[in-house]
C-alpha cells in the first residue's frame, strides 16, 4: 500500500518489515487491524507519525502459577484456564520519515492503544492484554510505565501482560478528567 510505503522505523526492523508487506494481508485474513495514527501540524499537512496493530492471541498458563500471581497478571484468581485468550498490542511504532516521530509522544501513542482496546473490550471482552517484545531495557521500562508485567521470556522474547480491566480504568480516569477540564472551562 502506498500510505505505507514511506513508512520508516529504524529502532525496529520487524515492525518496518510487517508494516511494509504484512499489514495489509493481516487486515485481509483477520489476523490483526493496523491502526494508523495521524498527526496534522498546519493546515493542509497531514503525516503518518505511529502505527500499531491490535489481533488475538492467547497465553499458556503453567500449573505452578501461584493464585496471587494470577491475580497481579489477570486482574483475578477465578479459575479461567490454562489457555487464556488475549488482546494482543504488535507493532506499536513511531514513523521516523523525516521526523514526523517528533509529533507524537510514546505516552500519546499508549492512550490511543488503550482508548482502541476500551472500544474493542466492549464487543469483545478479554481477561488480558498482551504484548511481546524484544529483552531490551528501553523497551521494558516503557511497557512497565504503563503497568504491564512481565509474565515469561520465551525464546528470544518478552511476554508482557496486564489486565484489561487495569486498561479500561486508566482509560475512564483520562475521559473524566478531559470532561472535567471542559466543564471546568
Amino acid at each position: 500500500m502506498k500510505i505505507l510505503s514511506d513508512f520508516s522505523c529504524p529502532l525496529n526492523p520487524d515492525v518496518e518489515y510487517f508494516i511494509h508487506y504484512k499489514a495489509y494481508e493481516f487486515e485481509r485474513v483477520g489476523l490483526a487491524r493496523t491502526y494508523l495514527v495521524y498527526a496534522q501540524p498546519s493546515y493542509g499537512k497531514t503525516y503518518l507519525v505511529a502505527v500499531y496493530a491490535l489481533g488475538q492471541s492467547n497465553v499458556e498458563l503453567s500449573d505452578s502459577l501461584k493464585s496471587r500471581h494470577r491475580k497481579k497478571l489477570f486482574g483475578t484468581t477465578y479459575p479461567i484456564g490454562k489457555n487464556i485468550k488475549t488482546l494482543l498490542i504488535g507493532q506499536l511504532a513511531k514513523n521516523y520519515t523525516n521526523g514526523y516521530n517528533e509529533y507524537i509522544t510514546g505516552d500519546i501513542l499508549m492512550s490511543l492503544v488503550f482508548s482502541r482496546i476500551k472500544d474493542i473490550h466492549m464487543i469483545f471482552p478479554s481477561v488480558v492484554t498482551h504484548v511481546d517484545c524484544k529483552d531490551d531495557e528501553n523497551l521494558k521500562r516503557y511497557y512497565e510505565k504503563f503497568g504491564f508485567q512481565l509474565f515469561k521470556k520465551k525464546d528470544d522474547m518478552l511476554i508482557y501482560l496486564l489486565p484489561t480491566n487495569k486498561i479500561l480504568e486508566e482509560v475512564l480516569s483520562q475521559e473524566e478528567q478531559e470532561n472535567e477540564l471542559v466543564g471546568a472551562k
